[in-house]
C-alpha cells in the first residue's frame, strides 16, 4: 500500500471509530438491568424522565412472599410509562382522599410485576457531562398504610421541581404492601419482604445512579407516612451499612405502627379463605402462591371491608430483624446509622384518618388523632436521636391553602405538604396557588434539597429577604423546632413542647 493510501485509510478509518460511539443524549442509559431508553416531555423540556425500570425480578410463583431477587440483566427498557402499582388492599371507605384530594391517591393499573423505580433527572448536554458534579439524589418511598401506595400518583411527581433547579435526581419506588409485602407466615423466614424490595431499590440506586448523573455519595432516602415509617425504621435495620448519607421523614417514625400478630395467625385465617384450610405450614404458603394475585386481593379486601371478626391485618411485624420491638433501646446501644435526618409532622394529620363528612369530626377529635396516629410517635423518634446525639431537623408544617384544602375541617392535613415539596400545587389541585404558598413550597424544597446536598453542614438557605436561614439540630431545651406556613410567616423557630407537652412517655 503507498504512503497516501496508507494516510487516506487511516483517516476514514478514524471517522469511523468516532462514528462508533453515539453523541450523548442522557437518555440512553446503561444499567445492571439492562440499557434503558427514557424521555422528554415537552412540558418540562429540562427533564429527563425513565419511568418504570425493574430493580429486581417479578415476585410471581415461588417467589411471591419471598424475598426480592436482584434483576438480572435483559434487552433494551422502554422506560417511558409508569410501572402498575403493587397489588393494593382495596377499600370503599370515604376519606378526605377519596372525596376531595384524589390527586394523592394511585394511578394505572396494579400487578405483582411491580418492583421498579422512575428517575427523574437533569438533562445533561454532551459538552458538559464531564465538567458537571455529580448531583445529589432523594430516593422516595411513598406512603400508604403499608396497605396501598405507589410511585404513580400525580401529587407526587417532581418534574416540575427538577426543572426548576436543575441540581438533584429523584427516584421514586414500588415495592410490595398488605399480604403480598407484609405476610407473617408461619414457614416463611422473612416476613416483612416489603421492607426487603426497599432495601434492593436503595442498592439498585447506588449501583446505578452515577450513570444518571447522581453522586453515590450522596443519597437521602426519604419517604412519607408509611413511608417515612420505612425510612427510620431503615436506619435501625442497617446501623452499618446504610449506603444512603441522610434520612427525611414526613409524618413517620419506626413507631407508627406495627402488626401485633406474633401468634402469625392472620395468614393462616386468610389462607383459609381462598381455599387452604387446615395444612401445614409449608404447604399452606406453597397452596396460597398458587392462588391467582386478584383472588386473593379480594378475599383479603372484602373480608377487612366487612368488619368480621376476627379482625386481620398485615403491616409490618417486629421480627427483630428487619422491625424492632424497642427502638430506643436499640438507639441506646449504638444500633442505628450514624447519618442526619430531618423529621417532622403536620398540624392537623387526624383529618386524613377520619370518615369524610362536611363538617369532620370536630377540632378535639382531630387533634387526638393528630397525636395518637402521627405527632407524637414522631416526637418519640426525635427523643431517641436526640438522646445518643445524632443531628435531626425537626419541622412542623401548618399550610392551610384552599386550592389543597377547599374543606373547612382540612388544614395541614396528611400529606398536605407533599404538593409544596414536590412542586404539584400549582397545577394538579384546585385553583392557582398564593404568592405565600409559592414562598413556603420554594423554602422547604430548597431546605430538602440543601440537606440532601450536604447532610454533615446542615440544611441552610437564603430567605427571600436575603437572609440566611440555618436550621438548628433539633434540641428539646430551646426554640429549635422550625413552624412552616403558620400564619404569614414563611418558618420560624418554636419549641418542641408545642407538640409534645401533649404526648406521654417522651
Amino acid at each position: 500500500m503507498h504512503f497516501k493510501q496508507l494516510l487516506l485509510f487511516l483517516t476514514v478509518l478514524a471517522h469511523d471509530v468516532s462514528c462508533w460511539e453515539p453523541s450523548f443524549d442522557g437518555l440512553t442509559v446503561e444499567t445492571t438491568a439492562g440499557q434503558v431508553q427514557g424521555f422528554i416531555n415537552s412540558s418540562t423540556p429540562g427533564v429527563r424522565q425513565f419511568l418504570g425500570i425493574p430493580y429486581a425480578e417479578a415476585p410471581l410463583g415461588a417467589l411471591r412472599f419471598a424475598p426480592p431477587q436482584p434483576k438480572k440483566k435483559g434487552g433494551p427498557i422502554k422506560a417511558t410509562a409508569f410501572a402498575p402499582s403493587c397489588m393494593q388492599q382495596l377499600s370503599n371507605a370515604s376519606t378526605i382522599y377519596t372525596e376531595v384530594v384524589p390527586q394523592f391517591l394511585i394511578n394505572g393499573g396494579q400487578s405483582e410485576d411491580c418492583l421498579y423505580v422512575h428517575i427523574w433527572a437533569p438533562v445533561v448536554k454532551d459538552s458538559h457531562r464531564r465538567k458537571r458534579r455529580p448531583l445529589p439524589v432523594l430516593v422516595y418511598i411513598p406512603g400508604g398504610g403499608f396497605t396501598g401506595g405507589g410511585a404513580d400518583s400525580v401529587a407526587k411527581i417532581p418534574d416540575t421541581w427538577v426543572q426548576r433547579t436543575q441540581s438533584h435526581i429523584v427516584v421514586i419506588m414500588n415495592y410490595r404492601v398488605n399480604v403480598f409485602g407484609f405476610p407473617n407466615a408461619k414457614g416463611l423466614e422473612n416476613r416483612n419482604v416489603g421492607l426487603l424490595d426497599q432495601r434492593m431499590a436503595v442498592e439498585w440506586t447506588r449501583d446505578n445512579i452515577a450513570a444518571f448523573g447522581g453522586d453515590t455519595s450522596r443519597i437521602t432516602l426519604w419517604g412519607q407516612s408509611a413511608g417515612a415509617a420505612s425510612v427510620d425504621t431503615y436506619g435501625y435495620t442497617y446501623p452499618e451499612d446504610p449506603i444512603v448519607s441522610s434520612l427525611i421523614a414526613d409524618s413517620g417514625s419506626a413507631t407508627i405502627r406495627s402488626s401485633a400478630d406474633y401468634a402469625q395467625t392472620n395468614f393462616t385465617f386468610l389462607a383459609g379463605l381462598v381455599g387452604c384450610r387446615g395444612l401445614s405450614s409449608d404447604a399452606g404458603l406453597a397452596c396460597v402462591r398458587d392462588v391467582p394475585a386478584v383472588t386473593l386481593q379480594s378475599a383479603l379486601s372484602n373480608y377487612i371491608g366487612s368488619g368480621a371478626r376476627p379482625s386481620i391485618a398485615f403491616v409490618p411485624v417486629s421480627d427483630n430483624v428487619t422491625v424492632f420491638s424497642n427502638t430506643t433501646d436499640r438507639a441506646l446501644r449504638g444500633l442505628v446509622a450514624k447519618i442526619p435526618a430531618i423529621m417532622g409532622s403536620n398540624e392537623n394529620e387526624g383529618a386524613g384518618f377520619v370518615p369524610f363528612t362536611l363538617a369532620g369530626p370536630g377540632a378535639a377529635a382531630l387533634f387526638a388523632l393528630t397525636q395518637s396516629i402521627i405527632a407524637c410517635p414522631v416526637g418519640l423518634g426525635v427523643r431517641n436521636r436526640e438522646r445518643i446525639g445524632l443531628p435531626t431537623y425537626r419541622y412542623q408544617y401548618a399550610g392551610n391553602f384552599s386550592n389543597l384544602a377547599p374543606v373547612a375541617f382540612m388544614g395541614a392535613y396528611h400529606s398536605a405538604e407533599l404538593p409544596l415539596l414536590f412542586g404539584t400545587h400549582d397545577r394538579e389541585f384546585y385553583g392557582p396557588s398564593t404568592p405565600f404558598e409559592y414562598d413556603v413550597s420554594h423554602t422547604m424544597q430548597a431546605l430538602w434539597l440543601s440537606f440532601a446536598s450536604n447532610p454533615s453542614a446542615g440544611p441552610v438557605i437564603a430567605t427571600s429577604r436575603r437572609q440566611r436561614f440555618e436550621w438548628p439540630e433539633y434540641s428539646s431545651d430551646t426554640d429549635s423546632m422550625v413552624l412552616f406556613a403558620s400564619g404569614d410567616r414563611v418558618l420560624q423557630l418554636v419549641d418542641g413542647d408545642r407538640i409534645d407537652a401533649n404526648c406521654t412517655g417522651l
